[in-house]
């Protein structure tokens, strides 16, 4: 399973690739990435760390080229492993030389110099974290959006591997009514229509009337695919909210400590001075 941080990271990359144009939860969406500014709303890992973040004059073009490459790779990832992990080592290729990095919980890989350009410092980020789902056998839950008229990518952080709808706009309950229609409107094709001329049979009394338990059929059917839905959200965002909260801790123990290094460093340096007094 992805670690909380990777998974919040991973989500925070999908909403970036979800700024491109084309169709995203039914509707056919414009450009929404205008202004490299925007980069670090859409992933606030950015502005993680000491180094400060700098944002180019032509950060949002050279961020459209990083955009590319990262769906490509995506877009394999939960149908083409081998695939997926050549367009991740490409883009490790540019983030160059690692350090490990021990944190609280864990110990990771990090860029050895910390780069301070915003779209550098994105590619690394995603680079990373894509690397770490590939070790870890994770790589498939990187999905694209199942429904028909939906291109974006999304994070599988179910249990059992189930998620293949964003929760753009209902994907999976719209999914499911549409084929549910398709399927009715086949099955009205087929009934055969009475022969010309001839009489139509009278319905008895105590016969079964079809369409009506279709009708009550199908509600019920929309109604269970309503609850699935809401349930995946749900439990999406239930996911998603304790990872943040988790990573929220963790960076707020991360300050701490860098605060009480920092007052024990100033003292020593004090306590230095006087005795060279």
């Amino acid at each position: 399973m992805l670690s909380a941080r990777t998974l919040t990271l991973l989500s925070s990359i999908a909403a970036f690739l979800n700024t491109a144009p084309g169709p995203r939860g039914g509707a056919e969406q414009p450009e929404r990435l205008t202004a490299g500014a925007q980069l670090a709303d859409l992933v606030p890992a950015l502005q993680e760390g000491d180094a400060r973040l700098r944002v180019a004059a032509a950060a949002v073009v050279r961020a459209k080229d990083l955009r590319e490459r990262l769906t490509s790779a995506w877009a394999l990832a939960a149908t083409n492993e081998a695939a997926a992990t050549e367009g991740v080592n490409e883009l490790l290729a540019t983030v160059g030389p690692l350090r490990l990095v021990a944190g609280e919980e864990a110990v990771d890989f990090a860029p050895a110099d910390t780069p301070s350009d915003a779209v550098e410092r994105l590619t690394a980020l995603a680079a990373l974290a894509m690397a770490e789902a590939a070790v870890d056998g994770e790589l498939s839950r990187l999905r694209v959006c199942a429904g028909e008229d939906c291109e974006n990518a999304l994070v599988d952080a179910s249990r059992n591997r189930s998620k293949r709808f964003c929760d753009a706009a209902n994907c999976a309950n719209r999914t499911h009514v549409r084929s549910y229609r398709a399927r009715l409107a086949e099955e009205t094709a087929e009934t055969p229509a009475p022969e010309a001329g001839g009489k139509a049979e009278p319905v008895k009394e105590d016969a079964p009337v079809e369409e009506p338990v279709k009708a009550e059929e199908g509600k019920a059917e929309e109604g269970k695919a309503e609850d699935a839905a809401k349930a995946e959200k749900k439990a999406a965002k239930e996911a998603e909210k304790k990872a943040r909260k988790k990573a929220e801790k963790k960076a707020a123990k991360e300050a701490e400590k860098a605060a009480k290094k920092g007052k024990k460093d100033k003292k020593a340096k004090k306590d230095t001075e006087k005795s060279d007094d």
